[in-house]
């Protein structure tokens, strides 16, 4: 479940990063999917060392979207 929760985090933030507002100029564009993946991976496991019951699938989650979204501008 952990796990599920994680990559569903993951795949959203992976999704969600490309949505970025203002012009699209080639030099802008800087999307680091292996940093989002491996980021948003980590916030999981940090995620979910906190809470219980729902509250840890909630950190689980925003741990994951987090991580996704700083590992995706790492590097940038």
């Amino acid at each position: 479940m952990i796990l599920k929760s994680a990559m569903a985090a993951t795949a959203l933030a992976i999704g969600l990063s490309g949505c970025g507002g203002g012009t699209n100029v080639a030099s802008d564009d800087c999307r680091n999917i292996p940093g989002a993946v491996v980021g948003g991976v980590a916030g999981g496991l940090v995620g979910s060392q906190i809470g219980s019951g729902h509250g840890r699938d909630l950190a689980i989650g925003a741990g994951a979207a987090t991580g996704a979204v700083v590992g995706s501008d790492y590097g940038c």
